[in-house]
């Protein structure tokens, strides 16, 4: 017998004891963990009362769990029939919590023939419980957008619930750009014409995660359509060059240092820097009227960045009873209300998730909501977590000159391929 329907029992038999007189102690609690701080973590407090005001007898508590621990902690209480309720983490926890059979599926696309996304993913292994019920009918993925449910679709199932969308773009300082360039080439051309004392033009982020957009936009892939690894590519190999190249053009800055590339720009020293929504505020405070931002600029011709498209979701512990699943329903359906939308968008700067919530033309997290449209989703199959380290390493041996790009991605093909291998026969 689960243990929460134990304990459910037990505070059942209480109430009845004294008469069905019930106090704060029996309320129904619902409970989450999260790693919000600051203006998130405000709002979510703020919209957890109106929760708890809508529902009386409902109490909701959230613990704050540092990200870089958040997972693993999640992992392990949960396999040994523990944990929240709801955990607030990204998409691409799902894939590999799914599998382990931690969570409780949202949606069961399997009648509509959803499958893998091509060029994203590779193929995943069928839920550990297929007879698992979905927590919502399966019209209720049409208040999302097609790119969100491809970032969070595990094979014919999605595990999590989006919360809010996020991509990145080019922000830049009005004091020296008074207009952000269209295409790369202005860029490089502004870039070399523009001289700050002690600064740059562009600080560029080159973790392929900021990067990704670009090789992306230039033809270069993680998998290819038949779901298969297929980095080493023609087109990822010019990417790459195309990178070592921009790193080295005059006024601009290529570095692996977030904190370096961040200050520089806060600091006025940097006139424009590639990042996310979540440094909006900061940049907002340190640079005030003369902070801009526009979608990225275009390679050559009419080629666009495709940027990795996140998603900030809620995902149900497998572990809970019929009670606290009704309640976890509630909540999920509450957080992505129009009302909660604007409000999270309003106080923490969220991309709404849902179709429908309009954010004003002219407000900064419209031009995220702008580039997340022509964008490629960060899929949710565990096997993407394999990527990263080898292509920042890729990235690292061609900028330091210790291989050509066409030896290093050829390397890194490798280098994924013995991974998955080793992966996949112990899966």
């Amino acid at each position: 017998m689960n243990v929460r329907f134990r304990l459910g029992l037990a505070a059942l038999f209480a109430a009845l004891a004294v008469g069905g007189c019930a106090s704060a102690e029996d309320a129904d609690t619902l409970t989450i963990w999260h790693s919000w701080g600051g203006a998130e973590l405000r709002t979510l407090k703020s919209l957890i009362a109106d929760f708890e005001r809508e529902h009386p007898g409902i109490d909701v508590v959230a613990l704050q769990i540092p990200h870089d621990t958040l997972l693993d902690k999640y992992t392990r209480s949960s396999a040994a029939n523990g944990g929240p309720d709801i955990l607030i983490g990204d998409n691409d926890w799902s894939g590999k919590l799914s599998q382990a059979g931690l969570l409780v599926p949202i949606f069961d696309e399997r009648d509509k023939g959803a499958g893998s996304t091509p060029g994203s993913s590779v193929s995943v292994a069928p839920s550990p419980d297929p007879d698992a019920q979905p927590l919502f009918p399966l019209a209720d993925e049409a208040r999302f957008s097609p790119e969100t449910l491809s970032a969070l679709r595990v094979g014919h199932e999605i595990y999590a619930w989006p919360e809010s969308v996020e991509t990145v773009v080019l922000y830049y300082n009005k004091h020296w750009v008074p207009r952000p360039p269209a295409t790369m080439a202005a860029l490089r051309a502004m870039a070399a014409g523009l001289h700050i004392p002690d600064g740059y033009a562009l600080a560029f982020n080159t973790d392929f995660y900021y990067f990704a957009g670009y090789f992306f936009g230039g033809g270069g892939q993680i998998f290819g359509p038949d779901g298969k690894l297929d980095v080493d590519t023609p087109a990822g190999v010019d990417m790459l060059g195309w990178l070592a190249r921009l790193t080295k053009a005059p006024g601009v800055l290529g570095t692996h240092d977030y904190g370096k590339a961040d200050s520089l720009y806060k600091q006025g020293k940097a006139a424009m820097i590639v990042n996310g929504p979540w440094a909006l505020a900061d940049y907002q405070k340190a640079l005030g009227p003369e902070l801009g931002l526009a979608p990225l600029p275009r390679l050559s011709g009419a080629r666009s960045p495709r940027p990795w498209i996140g998603v900030k979701c809620l995902m149900v512990n497998s572990d809970i009873d019929a009670r606290h699943l009704q309640l976890a329903r509630s909540f999920l359906s509450f957080i992505d209300e129009p009302s909660s939308q604007q409000e999270l968008s309003a106080g923490c700067g969220h991309i709404p998730a849902v179709l429908g919530v309009k954010l004003p033309p002219d407000a900064p997290l419209a031009v995220f909501e702008r580039q997340a449209r022509t964008g490629t989703p960060k899929s949710a199959d565990p096997h993407l977590a394999l990527v990263w380290d080898p292509m920042n390493r890729a990235i690292q041996e061609t900028l330091s000159h210790r291989y050509p790009p066409a030896v290093a991605l050829a390397r890194t093909q490798k280098l994924i391929e013995a991974e998955l291998a080793e992966v996949e026969a112990n899966e």
